[in-house]
């Protein structure tokens, strides 16, 4: 099972309050090598094997222009996952991602938010948003394919965001 976020409680919660040891410490300055990411909503537009890769890939494209498109590369059988579930057509059993997607419906905890978050040299890294009944959200850090397969078997849709710094 996934920890949380590094820099998250214990507990995965996020507490957004400020610190408020001194009125100082509630401005915070950027420094020049600090960004804040812009996050741009995203769709599923397609997903494919591309011969002679031996990986499959998923295309995302902006919902609002200027629409560009990003290309991840995942597994072959989170390929056939996700073609499955755009496709209407299940798998004949349940997969990891309808087993998670149960629980958490079973738990009445529900997906926030996917984000694609950055790159670290060919991989790509993201983080699934979780909210429960307390409303209070967790983060965990996931591939980005899993938290595409959990957004799609949600039984609503789920924004799928993406660090404006991986468009090419």
């Amino acid at each position: 099972m996934s920890e949380p976020s590094e820099g998250l409680g214990q507990s995965g919660e996020v507490d957004f309050s400020p610190d408020k040891s001194s009125a100082e410490e509630d401005i915070t300055l950027l420094g020049p090598s600090d960004r804040v990411p812009m996050l741009r909503q995203v769709v599923v537009s397609d997903v494919r094997v591309l011969l002679p890769e031996t990986f499959g890939r998923l295309y995302l494209v902006e919902l609002d222009p200027p629409k560009r498109s990003l290309s991840i590369p995942i597994s072959l059988e989170q390929a056939g996952i996700i073609a499955g579930m755009l496709s209407g057509k299940g798998a004949p059993r349940p997969m990891t991602g309808d087993l998670l997607c149960d629980i958490l419906a079973a738990f009445d905890l529900s997906i926030e938010v996917v984000q694609i978050t950055g790159k670290s040299g060919g991989v790509y890294l993201g983080q699934v948003t979780v909210v429960g009944a307390s409303g209070r959200p967790r983060m965990f850090p996931c591939r980005p394919s899993d938290g595409v397969i959990v957004a799609l078997g949600q039984a609503l849709p789920v924004p799928i965001l993406v660090d404006e710094s991986l468009f090419v």
